[in-house]
């Protein structure tokens, strides 16, 4: 049978259907093609799928939930579903980020989290705090506020016109900063530029700054000494800007702990989550907000003028309550053992000549790849030797999550490695086997191709 057209369009190629692999079912750490071929989801979808694929149990949940009521309005009923979720959350959460606001995707999350803050502010009387501060090489999400939010040039290339004009500070990249002192000095050194830069822009504007704890898609598994976010904690206090901490990628077991902020011993005034939190089952998403600041809406009767229309539905909480309650101490030690033997087993890569940044954090890794190991120069962008890595592994079984862009927003190469947590040792084997035997095979052409030149 001749297949049918496609009607998607697509963000690549001008919008025509690429030439992408079919998957026909996915179980476990493995996508399995229309073919047969069986992949390695190196990646967990888009470092979402945490918990793996097809996880027993999880169709009960959407039939007895559908059965019951699929869809609320929050804003004019209430239900068991979100209203456990709700509580479950900030019984988990760090310090006292006790309230919980439902959205649907992590560029709601962040959006949601913005204007929070804007209306905090308003609440208390300080009307011209509206600036958020960020760092360049983040990823916030797609949206306007949150792609002005967002670092990675690439991604806002074109859409300039559409938004805000946010301040960015230096990346928390320890690989690439030019600071003096130790590994706590130069933390705190990076850390002191958010003070410069919200004493230059004014501190009766600045409302918030929003970091990712552990770098992301732009600089995957880069991260400060704790000292750092000391730091950022210390600024904010000063001059009564709110910390938000971006964990719509970092949440749920990716970095080790539940939270990645549990790393820094720094409690954010509100954090965003998203990805884990569904096990992408379904979409949803949600800002966890600090008493200190719900409480200020309470106290001056303030409405939160914001919404989504799904936002918190029955359907997608009782499936996050599912999801959640499988992060147990059990799964998120599983996750750090195979994370160790990953890195046990990618030790090779440290030292060859292309990998300028060997990068771990719990299960999981950034893989930095350089022209050139002492003068960290990055390859000419238009080798892509991100696509090519990525091929390369796909081409063994593995699928792994690109990018590009790390050094200057438009230069540097890199892939990051962030499996389900629940993977087996075998997986993780053909995982390292894969991406090993891809990286030489890159290596070797492109080394060849810069000697003809």
């Amino acid at each position: 049978m001749a297949q049918q057209q496609n009607h998607i369009f697509y963000k690549w190629g001008g919008g025509v259907e690429p030439d992408l692999p079919r998957v026909d079912h996915a179980t476990d750490e493995f996508l399995v093609t229309e073919s047969g071929e069986e992949l390695v989801d190196a990646a967990a979808g888009a470092a979402v799928t945490n918990l793996g694929h097809s996880v027993p149990g999880i169709e009960q949940i959407f039939e007895s939930q559908s059965a019951d009521v699929s869809y609320l309005s929050l804003s004019h009923f209430s239900h068991d579903a979100p209203e456990q979720l709700a509580r479950t959350l900030a019984s988990r959460s760090p310090g006292d980020l006790e309230k919980v606001f439902f959205t649907n995707s992590g560029s709601e999350a962040n959006e949601a989290a913005f204007k929070l803050a804007r209306e905090y502010f308003r609440a208390r009387g300080k009307t011209e705090k509206s600036v958020v501060v960020s760092r360049w090489q983040s990823y916030h999400g797609a949206t306007f506020g949150a792609l002005s939010a967002t670092g990675n040039t690439l991604r806002r290339r074109g859409f300039e016109p559409y938004l805000t004009d946010w301040e960015h500070i230096s990346p928390a990249y320890p690989y690439r900063w030019s600071f003096d002192g130790t590994d706590e000095e130069q933390a705190r050194a990076a850390a002191r530029e958010l003070e410069t830069t919200i004493r230059q822009r004014g501190p009766e504007t600045v409302a918030a700054f929003v970091a990712e704890p552990v770098g992301g898609a732009s600089i995957p598994a880069a991260a400060p000494h704790p000292a750092y976010y000391e730091e950022i904690r210390a600024i904010c206090d000063e001059y009564d800007v709110l910390f938000i901490a971006d964990e719509v990628m970092t949440g749920f077991g990716r970095t080790g702990p539940l939270f990645a902020m549990e790393r820094y011993g720094v409690t954010p005034d509100m954090m965003t989550l998203g990805k884990g939190l569904t096990g992408g089952y379904t979409p949803m998403s949600a800002v966890l907000v600090s008493d200190a600041v719900a409480d200020e809406f309470a106290r001056n009767d303030v409405s939160f003028a914001h919404g989504h229309t799904f936002a918190g539905n029955p359907l997608s909480a009782a499936v996050a309550n599912f999801v959640v309650e499988r992060y147990t101490d059990g799964v998120l030690e599983q996750g750090r053992a195979r994370g160790a033997q990953l890195v046990s087993e990618l030790d090779a890569l440290r030292d060859h000549p292309m990998v300028g940044d060997f990068r771990a954090v719990g299960p999981m890794v950034g893989l930095e790849f350089v022209a050139d190991r002492a003068s960290k120069a990055p390859f000419d962008p238009e080798l892509k030797v991100y696509e090519q890595v990525y091929d390369a592994a796909l081409d063994r079984g593995v699928y792994t999550y690109p990018g590009r862009g790390s050094v200057d927003g438009v230069a540097g190469d890199h892939l990051m490695l962030a499996p389900p947590l629940t993977l087996s040792k075998a997986s993780v084997s053909r995982i390292a086997t894969a991406v090993e035997a891809a990286v030489e095979a890159v290596y070797d052409r492109v080394s060849h191709a810069t000697t003809a030149r």
